[in-house]
């Protein structure tokens, strides 16, 4: 897999097809690898780009605090190493987070936006989860964050029914840093974007799985109504990854949209 040296880390990446830049921007705790199920589907019409952040993946994990600003000037160096001038975001939780700091900070940079499973500014009840997170990281218990967080992060029937899928979240968990996630983690925590939201300017697309426990509807119906012109889908059954649960609703949504606004 390459690997490029941006923002003084190393990054891995991996990157499929031809046309306009899309880039997929993954949630806390994960990596490229969740995103390579769609992958093909997306690089039929783009060039499909999908990194692991700091303190994941393979990328580097350096220690110290992370916050979704830095994370924002990771993507910002490597969109410049890549050449990319103007790319489609699409950005699940933590990854959407990111993806709309910089469609704020640097509009000339986005030329659409999907939010996927996201949120705005910190809710109390968002919080409370992400603090039990950070408990379990604190502890180096991985096995009991996979706990926490696979009723946050999967629907009921998806986890009754795909004991497989969940065998091997827990092995992706175990081999986690706690440290450089726990950083991640807390990075989330701090993420508010209250008053800014009317700054973005490209075409937003807001798209949340009806079963989602840890960002429930709505917080994206909060997006969609203080994004200028932003529309959301509401995949019915899906938790918080749709493209894992749905992914021939979430690509066809995803694909129509991109394809509008190329």
């Amino acid at each position: 897999m390459p690997r490029l040296g941006v923002n003084n880390i190393g990054m891995h990446y991996v990157e499929s097809g031809h046309g306009s830049p899309l880039l997929l921007l993954h949630g806390v705790g994960g990596s490229h690898e969740m995103w390579l199920p769609i992958v093909p589907d997306l690089a039929r019409s783009h060039r499909v780009i999908a990194a692991d952040h700091r303190g994941h993946g393979a990328s580097d994990k350096p220690r110290g605090s992370y916050t979704i600003s830095l994370f924002c000037q990771d993507w910002l160096a490597l969109m410049d190493a890549w050449k990319v001038d103007r790319a489609h975001l699409v950005g699940l939780s933590m990854g959407g987070a990111i993806a709309m700091r910089l469609a704020v900070e640097h509009p000339l940079r986005v030329r659409s936006l999907v939010l996927v499973d996201t949120w705005a500014f910190p809710h109390p009840d968002f919080l409370a989860l992400m603090r039990k997170r950070v408990e379990r990281l604190a502890s180096g218990d991985l096995a009991a964050y996979a706990d926490e967080a696979i009723p946050q992060v999967y629907s009921p029937a998806f986890i009754a029914g795909n004991p497989q899928a969940l065998a091997q979240y827990r092995a992706r968990v175990a081999q986690l840093n706690p440290d450089s996630v726990r950083a991640a983690v807390e990075a989330c925590m701090t993420h508010d974007m209250r008053g800014r939201q009317a700054e973005i300017k490209a075409p937003t697309l807001v798209v949340v799985g009806s079963e989602d426990r840890l960002t429930p509807p709505h917080h994206s119906e909060y997006l969609a109504r203080t994004i200028p012109g932003a529309r959301l889908v509401v995949i019915q059954g899906s938790g918080h990854i749709p493209h894992l649960e749905r992914p021939g609703e979430f690509l066809k949504v995803v694909g129509d949209f991109t394809a509008s606004t190329s």
